[in-house]
């Protein structure tokens, strides 16, 4: 048995060498039957969540196991909407996307959005105009998307505020949605994204994969927390060419990432899109292609 074990996973190194884009998960009681399933033409093994099916690369789900964990939430209506829970002293909007054909018997992904600075007072405006760049993308690939709203004054971030209300938020969202807590992605622009490093590498077990344009760890997060994460959180960045007060560091960024144990084309993707500093109008499919695939089981 032993052999026939050493064997499988030597036939699982070749695959993976001759399929980077797929990732191989399943446990190793599971090798051995896998590689049937393998040599017959099936290419992708994933914890086995059912949600997963809506990723464009998934060919063959494991279903070995139950590895969802939903919320269970219910009652939630679709659509573009603004929600409200009192966190921290006052009430705190967010604005969600639920694609239309959300039912509460199916958990579905959760991406959270954060928005760049605008100065003070264009938090409200900001979230919401996030939300709606990201609605189309959420409707097509069938995730929910939530954009909260900043706390600071000059309409950037502050974790030690505004992470505490995110967890508020998600709590709200988990009472009226049926959400699939192994699938909560983030996405950030600018400040949003300078901080979006800082909640998925010092909450890498909690969070699936995450997106950042023009974000840079030194701005919040520090170069040593991918280092210091508990996990090799997926992350696609991206940065326009002409960004110049950014792109250096974004490249720096790339080899603090790699020497941390990240590898490129299979949970690190920089993307290099000729503009400014700007959000890249084809991002949200983009990156979503890369990240969908993960979990916060693997």
């Amino acid at each position: 048995m032993v052999i026939y074990y050493l064997k499988a996973l030597e036939m699982l190194r070749n695959w993976k060498k001759k399929l980077k884009r797929y990732r191989y998960t399943c446990k190793s009681r599971y090798l051995l039957g896998l590689l049937i399933l393998l040599q017959s033409g099936q290419s992708l093994c994933l914890p086995d969540i059912p949600s997963f099916m809506d990723c464009e690369d998934i060919v063959f789900n494991s279903g070995f196991q139950d590895d969802s964990n939903p919320t269970n939430g219910s009652g939630g209506i679709l659509g573009a909407q603004t929600r409200s829970v009192f966190s921290n002293g006052q009430n705190r909007n967010y604005h969600i996307y639920v694609p239309s054909n959300y039912t509460d018997n199916n958990p579905l992904p959760l991406m959270i959005l954060y928005h760049g600075a605008g100065g003070a007072g264009t938090s409200p405006s900001q979230a919401i105009a996030m939300r709606n760049f990201w609605q189309t993308a959420a409707e097509n690939n069938n995730y929910i998307i939530m954009a909260q709203e900043s706390t600071g004054a000059s309409g950037g971030w502050v974790p030690g505020t505004d992470f505490p209300i995110l967890s508020d938020l998600l709590g709200d969202m988990y009472l009226d949605y049926n959400i699939e807590q192994a699938r909560i992605y983030g996405y950030g622009f600018s400040a949003g994204a300078h901080v979006m490093h800082t909640l998925m590498l010092f909450n890498s077990l909690e969070f699936a994969a995450y997106i950042v344009s023009a974000g840079v760890l030194e701005a919040h997060a520090g170069v040593n927390a991918p280092a210091n994460a508990d996990r090799i959180i997926p992350v696609y960045v991206s940065i326009g060419i002409n960004d110049a007060s950014l792109i250096p560091f974004v490249q720096s960024n790339h080899i603090v990432f790699n020497n941390a144990g990240w590898i490129d084309d299979e949970t690190y993707w920089l993307d290099e899109f000729n503009g400014g500093h700007q959000v890249d109008i084809q991002i949200q499919q983009k990156s979503w292609d890369k990240v969908c695939t993960f979990s916060n089981l693997q």
